[in-house]
């Protein structure tokens, strides 16, 4: 018998529905995919800002920063990639849990990770949103000259370049950022996070 069978996860006596209702909405993740160089962190921290501002409990997981930290054993081969989303996801589940709204920024390029995410998460609690923007465009845009590097073989399995994109069949929302300002992306955005979360059901105390 393994030591796994011995654990029980501890009953809390602060129910999700208690949190929500304290905090006056429920708590939701806003998942955002897309290349690198899309714009998914400028509009996650921008949206995060607006609504901390309007009073909603949010945050935002930047790829970049839980790369550093959670995930800072990981590399980027496809199983590495799963577990990087598969960590995100289970510490995004313990924030929703506690009503607060969570702005995911991560390229998740595999609809199996995506799939496995929803499913951690719950499909109730969780937007997928697809920030499109060509690869082109993302490559334009790369300051810190990632793309370039990966086109000469120095960074390995990087998406858009050696590493492929499923791109996202049924986003839940699904925003361009190749061609509009990024306020109008913004707006779009907050939105569709407005809307999903005073649309649904409370959870159930």
């Amino acid at each position: 018998m393994t030591e796994e069978r011995y654990l029980i996860a501890p009953r809390s006596k602060v129910s999700q529905a208690m949190r929500e209702e304290r905090q006056g909405h429920c708590g939701m993740a806003f998942w955002l995919t897309g290349l690198s160089g899309a714009g998914k962190s400028t509009l996650a921290h921008e949206v995060e800002e607006r609504l901390f501002k309007l009073g909603y409990h949010v945050v935002v997981f930047d790829g970049d920063v839980i790369r550093k930290g959670l995930c800072g054993d990981l590399g980027f081969s496809p199983d590495d990639r799963k577990e990087n989303n598969r960590r995100i996801a289970e510490v995004a589940k313990l924030f929703v849990r506690s009503g607060i709204i969570c702005i995911c920024a991560f390229i998740s390029p595999s609809h199996e990770h995506r799939a496995q995410v929803r499913s951690t998460i719950s499909g109730e609690h969780f937007r997928e949103v697809f920030v499109n923007c060509p690869a082109t465009e993302c490559e334009r845009r790369d300051v810190k000259g990632f793309y370039a590097k990966a086109r000469q073989g120095l960074i390995k399995n990087y998406t858009g370049v050696s590493s492929g994109y499923e791109v996202p069949e049924h986003p839940d929302c699904a925003i361009s950022t190749d061609e509009r300002p990024v306020q109008d992306c913004v707006e779009e955005l907050m939105a569709f996070i407005l809307s999903s979360i005073h649309s649904r059901t409370p959870t159930k105390r």
